[in-house]
């Protein structure tokens, strides 16, 4: 922020909207201020004295309520990624860089690798292909490391009886997410493999955020 001698027309303070008769004014992001007005948003603290606040919108902060507040955070791990990290991006997500890998491989992914986002879980092309090939998903295509879409891959689509969708859904009400042996027991009980099952589940987990 700057300071000026005060000038002849007064000005109202963006704190206390009250003219400033003061010697100097503070300014921050074109507006006036008292510079005891001119505190940080979150933890009071004056900013009179201080070489620069920050301003996001219509709010004053320090640099440390700042940070806390609007810095990224890692879509893997929740922790904070500072402007220092290494970053990979795939399309609304950040990952600090060790922390983009496969979630069915632990693998890292390199730069221009194709890759998956698949229920929130990063998939390397070998797993997302092994998932496809098992049955259908309603997810994300395959993309690139950009996170920008690639060509659509002919998927296997496995048919279901009707039985079997009445077994999956009854099971789908009493809990939507199951766990590896849940899903095992109900594969036994409709006939299908663990992994049509778990795909199964995801599509209708994907299908119920929508509504």
């Amino acid at each position: 922020f700057l300071f000026f001698p005060l000038q002849t027309e007064f000005k109202s303070c963006g704190g206390c909207a009250e003219q400033i008769t003061d010697r100097y004014i503070f300014e921050v992001s074109g507006c006036a201020w008292h510079g005891s007005c001119l505190r940080c948003s979150i933890c009071y603290c004056s900013l009179e004295r201080q070489v620069s606040c920050y301003f996001k919108d219509g709010e004053v902060y320090c640099k440390t309520d700042y940070i806390k507040k609007f810095k990224a955070s890692c879509a893997k791990c929740s922790r904070s990624i500072s402007p220092s990290d290494w970053v990979r991006r795939a399309r609304d997500f950040v990952f600090h860089l060790a922390c983009f890998a496969c979630d069915s491989c632990g693998r890292q992914l390199s730069t221009g690798e194709q890759f998956a986002i698949i229920d929130d879980r990063v998939l390397c092309k070998t797993h997302y292909m092994e998932l496809i090939d098992d049955g259908t998903t309603s997810s994300e295509d395959g993309c690139d490391a950009e996170g920008n879409s690639k060509n659509k891959t002919k998927r296997i689509r496995t048919t279901f009886t009707e039985e079997q969708i009445q077994i999956l859904q009854a099971n789908f009400q009493i809990d939507s997410n199951p766990d590896g042996q849940d899903l095992e027991r109900i594969a036994l009980a409709t006939g299908l493999s663990k992994r049509v099952t778990q795909v199964w589940f995801q599509n209708s987990r994907a299908r119920q955020k929508k509504h």
